[in-house]
């Protein structure tokens, strides 16, 4: 299954580590530190402009650990993948290509 997380981004869940809330831990040493680490390797897509709600881990098929900043609530990605399990949508109604 997939879940959008704004910004024509949609993850697969099967990838996602975890979903955090950046607004509860900015100011945490372990966040800063884990932000420039991403930054240094590449490994930060923001799409946030300045104004990043959640942080969305991420690993690929390679191993590699990826970071996704987005404006959206960590409350509301967590919904998009709940309702995608109860009604098999994603994006308004579009499931494997299919309306």
């Amino acid at each position: 299954m997939f879940v959008h997380i704004g910004n024509n981004i949609v993850l697969e869940e099967k990838d996602i580590i975890g979903i955090y809330n950046i607004e509860s831990m900015r100011e945490s040493e372990e966040y800063k530190n884990l932000i420039e680490s991403l930054k240094k390797t590449n490994n930060l897509v923001t799409q946030a402009n300045g104004d990043a709600r959640s942080l969305i881990m991420t690993k690929e098929e390679n191993g590699k650990i990826v970071g996704y900043e987005t404006n959206v609530s960590t409350m509301s990605i967590a919904k998009r993948a709940e309702d995608k399990k109860k009604n098999d949508t994603l994006l308004g109604g579009f499931s494997n290509g299919k309306i």
